[in-house]
């Protein structure tokens, strides 16, 4: 019994790919090399179950089209369907969907429907050249890569917001200029705090008026946070974090904003913990 898999690109991240899938398998592997053709012929040592082999060849052939083949079918798709995109974006696009189509937790569905009719296929025909059977026998993949895609496509669309949104942002504290030497941030039991240099509790109600106004709106604790720390401006701001609730979008967004300037703070005596500052990374 053998499996002879063909491949006619990357042969050497296929063979990469082939052996560490097979590191600790006990299997047989030859390579023969042809004009447009790289084979790779596998067979199970002796005694080795069926059942296995041709589920770790299955196994082994999904990743094979997804690890090599995808990104052509991506980056076509994307020049095809999104000609508005300048091929700087187009690049980006098609990194952004690369990663989700291999993150192993993305549409497992459907990689699991390509994985049975790779079985399918394999176990009538014990010869594959993937890239024709992609084209002609491989029902799905392009529905897959539609959808990858279009993950790409929302993902690049929200990441490119939110940079502009914090260069808005960037943009309010340089006009601001620094207004206040330092600010930390208590967080703690799903409330902060704000505090200056001498550990006093800085005011909030310069900022009542303006929240007031925006009332309708849907202006949450997280906002007038991040408003309250453009308004003051500060050198520098230390964050003050707790092991209850890691805050993590808007660290990140006050991390974006004010960079170099922000330090966190992992125990001290305003966390009534150890001291250890460390600068944002």
């Amino acid at each position: 019994m053998k499996v002879q898999i063909a491949l006619n690109k990357d042969v050497d991240k296929a063979r990469e790919i082939i052996y560490n899938y097979f590191s600790n398998k006990k299997v047989k592997l030859e390579e023969k090399a042809y004009q447009t053709r790289h084979v790779f012929n596998i067979s199970p040592v002796k005694n080795r179950a069926v059942k296995n082999f041709y589920d770790d060849i299955t196994n082994l052939i999904l990743d094979l089209i997804l690890n090599i083949y995808s990104s052509d079918f991506i980056y076509k798709r994307i020049g095809i369907n999104f000609k508005n995109l300048n091929p700087k974006e187009k690049k980006q696009v098609g990194k952004i969907s690369e990663k989700i189509l291999l993150n192993e937790n993305n549409f497992v569905a459907e990689k699991e429907y390509m994985n049975e009719e790779i079985k399918k296929y394999i176990m009538d025909m014990p010869f594959i050249s993937i890239d024709g059977f992609i084209l002609f026998r491989l029902k799905g993949f392009n529905l897959l890569i539609d959808l990858v895609v279009d993950k790409g496509i929302e993902e690049f669309t929200l990441e490119k917001e939110y940079k502009e949104f914090i260069n808005i942002l960037r943009y309010f504290v340089e006009v601001q200029g620094e207004k206040s030497d330092l600010v930390n941030i208590i967080f703690k039991s799903g409330y902060y705090r704000l505090y200056d240099r001498d550990n006093k509790k800085i005011d909030n109600n310069f900022f009542e008026e303006v929240i007031s106004e925006l009332e309708d709106t849907n202006i949450g604790d997280d906002d007038i946070l991040i408003s309250s720390l453009i308004v003051l401006s500060p050198k520098n701001i230390i964050i003050h974090l707790n092991d209850e609730k890691k805050y993590d979008d808007v660290l990140k967004i006050i991390s974006d904003v004010f960079q170099e300037k922000v330090f966190y703070c992992y125990g001290c005596e305003m966390c009534n913990k150890r001291v250890r500052i460390e600068r944002d990374s």
